[in-house]
């Protein structure tokens, strides 16, 4: 279930002093912030140079606290929940001190009674790098691939299994175990051969040379366990797919690829079929796949509801929406007005769900890099923002940055931003608009010319504009 901020939002966000300064000194349980849209894979944003405040729910505080946990909910039967981690620590120093030589093992239990939840593990890739076993006390365990030393960032997804019940009102929880590991290892093993020639690298570069023999023995070390780390995965993967066929051949590409569109297209698919997306599929495929479905079953349908409700039938039109970077919805290709306006004041309700989707399915945001996406949906929260606070009368593109001080803006909003105070909310969009308005300048384009959500509706049936 999609959650936005909204301009009406003052109070401290739920989980900031979690993400921010590690979690309190007199309680180890980290809180889920049901303020923040946590259900696609690149809404778990990454943190970049600057705060990204309650944005991103990053588990890696709870690594090193055997007591500690993250309690979260599903809401419904579509939601999905996506939680960062970074493992840095436990593999920059697993070499210089034993003692962080760990195995690290993420677990999700008290889940809801009479209700069945899955976990998966992605890389920074997105690649799927371990899915939830029974642990034999209720609950699901992965632990975390040791293949290399370079894959530290990772993301784990909780969701309901396909066919079952969620509790909304009942909270599963988050936690790590970690146990010292052997010296066998990719990641201790990769780490030891590099060692070999740190050192003089580091005193070569210091006098200026760094196409020397050594950098190029650490460079071959690097990808030699690069590709160990994907023929590990690949071998992974095939002994997943194998305990789910039970002795059944093993699909191939493309019969994956046929599934993945049978789901796109919001087909039914068995629990033997998800089962094989999951082990497959990356995240990035998966929530592109589930937003196709999404947009022509559920979303359609309850748009189809409300626009009947309201006396319209679409089942035999054609036309265009475009959602603006403030969020507000036009219609092109219906002549009549008052219809024109009685289509545009049901979509608004779902313009944020049609964004998500937008962002999930279209070809070239999937191309920008994370951090470019980033910029992005965080310019459409500005733009909605903006738009709501002065009634329409400003955007991004009407400021700029001087000295760290916004111009551009009303007095109301000027003081808001420009002074936020202990205001959390009103620091993240001073923050946000100051990031995006400097890779503007840097990249001599507008980040937001990289948006344009169109969508076409013909004989009922959603797709996105070409």
């Amino acid at each position: 279930m999609v959650i936005t901020r909204t301009v009406e939002m003052h109070a401290q966000l739920v989980g900031y002093d979690f993400k921010k300064k590690g979690l309190p000194t007199d309680k180890n349980i980290a809180v889920e912030n049901s303020k923040v849209s946590n259900d696609y894979f690149w809404k778990t944003n990454k943190y970049t140079d600057q705060d990204v405040f309650g944005r991103t729910l990053d588990l890696t505080a709870l690594i090193n606290k055997p007591d500690g946990y993250l309690k979260g909910s599903l809401s419904d039967t579509e939601d999905v929940d996506y939680y960062e981690f970074n493992i840095t620590e436990y593999r920059a120093l697993s070499f210089a001190k034993d003692t962080y030589n760990k195995d690290i093992t993420i677990i999700l239990d008290h889940i809801p009674e009479g209700c069945d939840y899955e976990m998966v593990l992605y890389d920074e890739e997105g690649n799927q790098v371990g899915i939830g076993k029974e642990n034999g006390n209720g609950g699901l365990s992965i632990t975390i691939p040791n293949w290399n030393s370079d894959n530290r960032g990772y993301t784990v997804k909780v969701q309901a299994k396909n066919g079952s019940t969620v509790n909304p009102d009942a909270e599963y929880h988050l936690s790590f175990q970690t146990t010292q590991a052997d010296k066998s290892h990719g990641a201790y093993q990769e780490m030891e051969e590099v060692q070999k020639y740190e050192g003089t690298v580091r005193k070569q570069m210091q006098e200026g040379l760094t196409d020397t023999e050594e950098t190029r023995a650490i460079k071959e070390i690097r990808q030699k366990y690069k590709a160990y780390y994907t023929e590990q995965m690949e071998k992974l993967h095939q002994k997943q797919a194998e305990d789910v066929m039970q002795g059944g051949a093993v699909p191939d590409d493309e019969q994956i690829h046929n599934l993945l569109e049978k789901k796109a297209a919001g087909g039914e698919l068995t629990e033997q079929e998800n089962a094989l997306l999951n082990i497959f599929c990356t995240a990035a495929e998966l929530d592109r796949a589930n937003a196709s479905a999404k947009m022509n079953t559920t979303v359609k349908d309850r748009i189809s509801a409300d626009l009947q409700e309201a006396g319209i039938d679409i089942s035999d039109s054609t036309f265009s929406i475009k959602i603006g970077a403030d969020g507000q919805v036009s219609v092109d290709g219906i002549q009549d007005h008052a219809m024109k306006q009685k289509i545009e004041n049901v979509l608004s309700k779902y313009s944020d769900e049609l964004m998500d989707i937008y962002f999930c399915t279209d070809s070239k945001i999937q191309e920008l890099s994370d951090k470019e996406k980033y910029l992005l949906q965080a310019a459409v929260d500005v733009g909605k923002f903006l738009y709501k606070a002065s009634g329409g009368s400003v955007s991004l593109g009407d400021l700029s940055v001087e000295n760290t001080a916004i111009h551009g803006l009303p007095k109301t909003l000027d003081d808001l931003l420009n002074h936020p105070g202990g205001n959390l909310t009103y620091q993240d969009y001073t923050s946000d608009i100051r990031e995006i308005l400097a890779y503007n300048r840097a990249q001599h384009k507008d980040i937001m010319s990289e948006l344009n959500v169109q969508f076409v509706i013909a004989d009922g049936t959603f797709q996105i504009k070409d």
